[in-house]
Order: structure tokens, then C-alpha cells, then sequence
């Protein structure tokens, strides 16, 4: 009797130095294995992955298209679009609900689904796979140092600065000291508002209505796990995983984005120009560049013509002006008879950036570092 009692009071003082999951606010029961052999991301969790990746990355594709058609409906060359960018968001707050809200898994969406825009024909091009990865990090990041995961409000808010981010980045890439801080200030608050709506409520309202239904059944939430002491050292391991893959990814693009030009204007297919869309149609020439105060002698150079560049946009009119417009806003503008009569007109890769070679033309038309074109029909 007397041993089950000094046993009884063993057990509790163990119990008592231990530590217990309420008394430490930070701690999610589902942020490490409950036994050994548990796999953190079960395959329940990667198939939801890949299905809603796979069917969000395609229409994100399609709202991509839709926002440049509300652009020309409102008359402006872009920003009307963001009014739906929070349909972008949906599916990786969509998802990182569907998978208990497992760390990692709104980074590692919105690689995947930038991935699948890129391949389906995005817009954005390659940039698209920047975007995408920046919008699961920031909601991946907020939701992980705010510490409450399940809160409707911080998973709303972090999705309308998922949103944002967008404008922001397409600004620091595609930087044109043209374009007033008033309306980038103003599209980012209307991409906000949208993300914080369609990006957050929406997909979080979706899940409940999933969630009162049959359809969750089989999902099931892990047990809360025993071994705690490596909890704050797998958040801090995660966050830095992601915020080095994001500048690595970033970098990469950015680098890269140095040989890119958007195409945009009234023309029915915008897109982004990299020259090795178009190894097969560029042309060598011999140019001489005579300005007033500058002066190149003849030499070869290699590149895609900028009529060939043109006709893959499929401008809405046959008459109309092209502007060619470099990062620092310097721009030149062509007629669709020159560049139709002129097929010396080509776009260069040089170390800075690209160039247009303007052959036969003042030096003023050779414009460096090109980063859009811009066709205006009459």
C-alpha cells in the first residue's frame, strides 16, 4: 500500500517537470512527429499539393488574362487587374488550411503553383515563379511569427500583403520613374483589399462550409507530439530555409530579368520577350552608330528583329506606334512602317541589359536597356 502510494506521488512530481503543451502559448501540437517513423507532410498532404496547385496555377493563368482585359476596358496600361489578386492568394491559403496548417506548406504552394502559371502560359513569364514563391513566404513567414495560425483576422491580413507584394515587385523589376507613387500607392491598397477578401475570407469561408460536410473525414489531425525540446529550433530552421530560398530565387530572376522585356499595350497576346524564346529567328547585321556626341564604328550584331517581336504580341490594329521604353524612362517612338520597312531593327544582348540596334537610324534611336515595349493603335 505504502509503495503505490510513494509511486503515485513519483508520477506526479514527473508530471509536474515536465513540460505540458497549454503552458507554452507558442507551441502547435503539429509542428513535429508524434512517433518516429511519422512523416511531418503525410501523403495525404502532397496530394492536396498537387491537385490544387495544379488546378489553381491554371486559372491563375486565365485571372492573369482577365485582369489585363479590365486594364483595356478601363483604359490604363495595368492596375485595374488587382481588383481580383486576391484570386491568386485562394489557392495556398486554400490549401495550407486543407493540410492543418502545416509550416512549409504555403512557401513550398506557392513555388508549385508559380511553377504550373509558368508552364500554362502566364503573362508574367518566368517572373511569375518570383511573385507566386514571395506571396507563400510572406503569408508563411506572418503566420509563423504571429503565432496564431488559426486566427481568421492575421491569416486575412497576411494574404492582403501576399497580395501587395505583387505590385511592388513588378515595380522594383520593371522600375519606371514615369509612373506616379500616388497610383502605385493606390493599385497596392486596391491588391490589399483583394487579398485580404478574396485571399482570405473567401478560401477560409470555403474550408468551413468543407469542414461542416463529410468531404474532411478522412483527414485526420495529428496527436500532440511528446518531444517538444526541438520545437523553437525547427521554426527558426524553417523560416531561414525560406527566406534563403526566396533571395536565392530572387536573385536568380532579377539577374536574369536583366534580358527580358514586357510587351504590352493594345495588342491581344502581352507577353514577356526573352531572347531564348527566339534563338531560331535572330539575325546577324553590320551597324554603325552615328549621334550627335556619340559615335560606334561598324561592327556585327546578333539578335531577334523587332518586327518578329511585334508580330508575336498580334496588335489589334495594322497601323500603330511602338514605344520603346528603357528602365531609367527614357523611351523612342516607331511607326509599324518603319519597323515593317526595317528589319535591321533588332534587340542585342549586352552585358548591361538589352539594346536596340537601330540601323540606319540616329543614334538617339539606339535605346539601352530595354525593359517594354509598349504598341499603341491609332
Amino acid at each position: 500500500m505504502n509503495q503505490e502510494k510513494v509511486s503515485s506521488i513519483n508520477n506526479n512530481n514527473d508530471s509536474k517537470d515536465k513540460p505540458s503543451i497549454s503552458k507554452i502559448p507558442w507551441v502547435r501540437s503539429d509542428l513535429v512527429r508524434h512517433k518516429k517513423g511519422q512523416y511531418y507532410y503525410e501523403t495525404s498532404d502532397l496530394v492536396i499539393i498537387a491537385l490544387f496547385c495544379a488546378l489553381g496555377g491554371i486559372l491563375s493563368t486565365f485571372v492573369g488574362y482577365l485582369g489585363n482585359l479590365i486594364n483595356r476596358i478601363l483604359g490604363i496600361p495595368f492596375g485595374g487587374g488587382q481588383i481580383l489578386a486576391g484570386l491568386h492568394i485562394f489557392w495556398i491559403i486554400f490549401i495550407y488550411l486543407l493540410t492543418n496548417r502545416k509550416i512549409g506548406v504555403a512557401f513550398f504552394t506557392g513555388i508549385v503553383k508559380g511553377f504550373i502559371e509558368f508552364f500554362s502560359g502566364s503573362a508574367h513569364g518566368i517572373l511569375v515563379l518570383l511573385i507566386s514563391g514571395t506571396q507563400g513566404l510572406i503569408i508563411e513567414i506572418i503566420l509563423i511569427l504571429f503565432l496564431s495560425s488559426n486566427n481568421k483576422m492575421i491569416i486575412s491580413f497576411a494574404s492582403g500583403l501576399a497580395s501587395t507584394s505583387n505590385v511592388f515587385i513588378q515595380q522594383l523589376i520593371f522600375f519606371n520613374s514615369q509612373i506616379p507613387p500616388l497610383f502605385i500607392a493606390f493599385i497596392g491598397g486596391l491588391s490589399f483589399i483583394s487579398g485580404f477578401i478574396l485571399g482570405g475570407i473567401f478560401p477560409i469561408a470555403i474550408y468551413h462550409l468543407f469542414s461542416k460536410s463529410t468531404i474532411l473525414n478522412w483527414r485526420k489531425t495529428p496527436s500532440s507530439p511528446h518531444h517538444l525540446k526541438y520545437i523553437q529550433l525547427l521554426r527558426i530552421s524553417i523560416i531561414f530555409f525560406l527566406v534563403v530560398s526566396e533571395i536565392a530565387i530572387f536573385s536568380f530572376l532579377l539577374f536574369q530579368n536583366r534580358f527580358s522585356v514586357q510587351i504590352t499595350g493594345d495588342i491581344y497576346n502581352p507577353y514577356t520577350f526573352y531572347p531564348a524564346d527566339f534563338l531560331d529567328r535572330q539575325v546577324t547585321i553590320e551597324a554603325e552608330l552615328i549621334g550627335d556626341v556619340s559615335y560606334e564604328p561598324p561592327k556585327n550584331y546578333t539578335g531577334v528583329p523587332l518586327y518578329i517581336i511585334i508580330e508575336a504580341a498580334q496588335p489589334v490594329s495594322e497601323i500603330f506606334l511602338v514605344k520603346v521604353i528603357a528602365s531609367d524612362g527614357y523611351f523612342i517612338v516607331l511607326s509599324s512602317t518603319e519597323i515593317q520597312e526595317n528589319p535591321s531593327l533588332i534587340l542585342t544582348m549586352e552585358p548591361t541589359g538589352l539594346r536596340l540596334i537601330a540601323k540606319n537610324l540616329h543614334g538617339s534611336y539606339w535605346v539601352k536597356k530595354v525593359n517594354r515595349i509598349a504598341i499603341e493603335g491609332n
